[in-house]
């Protein structure tokens, strides 16, 4: 994808969900990187959700994330609403989309329905100024959505465990599997800015060339 960048790779990253309904806004368990020495300019990753909690409320939103402090947040990712009919999904799926918050508010690509067992492809490119987001299932492009942000300059990476008003908790498993970090410049110092919350497992980050090819894994 970005044969020239600087590549970082983790096989597997495991997050708990919630435990239980809370009453205003808060976070779960998160895997979170940076910032960087230089900019992020993509990533790649597989993500399982897990199963959605019964008798949704409004609303719980899982996602994997790049930003900086001056950008908006890239985050495509899966609701849950206590009524998730705008998708056509059941009470045991989850409405699937590419998404973006910034200067303007909330946008989301097209919606889908999708288990909690979905193997669902999420990939965030940039080609000048523009970011694309592409949302896969099954190999099928499902979601797309672009953002004017340009590099992310001192940005990071990280997952998001979303639960607004009162949501139900959850304690299901997110996966995010073979996650691919790349950066605009050799970063060796970048997994030590790796944050992990209390329920996560993950596998230590790996470079091809110790960071000089600029892109890591996880």
């Amino acid at each position: 994808m970005h044969p020239a960048f600087v590549k970082f790779i983790a096989p597997a990253c495991v997050l708990a969900g919630l435990i239980s309904s809370v009453a205003a806004d808060t976070w779960g368990p998160a895997f979170s990187l940076g910032p960087t020495k230089g900019a992020v300019i993509g990533t790649s990753t597989t993500f399982i959700p897990g199963t959605p909690p019964a008798d949704a409320e409004t609303g719980l939103y899982l996602w994997i994330g790049i930003s900086n402090a001056t950008s908006g947040l890239i985050q495509s990712g899966v609701d849950q609403d206590a009524d998730n009919s705008y998708c056509g999904a059941t009470a045991t799926e989850w409405c699937l989309s590419a998404s973006y918050f910034g200067v303007g508010g909330q946008f989301n690509g097209p919606y889908v329905a999708v288990s909690g067992d979905t193997e669902i492809g999420i990939a965030y490119t940039l080609s000048g100024q523009t970011w694309t987001q592409t949302v896969t299932v099954g190999g099928k492009v499902v979601s797309t959505l672009t953002s004017e942000d340009g590099p992310l300059l001192n940005g990071g990476w990280g997952t998001g465990t979303e639960c607004q008003q009162n949501c139900k908790g959850t304690t299901s498993i997110q996966k995010y599997l073979n996650s691919v970090i790349y950066l605009s410049e050799p970063d060796e110092s970048f997994p030590n800015t790796l944050g992990v919350g209390q329920g996560v497992e993950y596998t230590p980050m790996e470079t091809t060339d110790g960071g000089r090819n600029r892109a890591y894994y996880h």
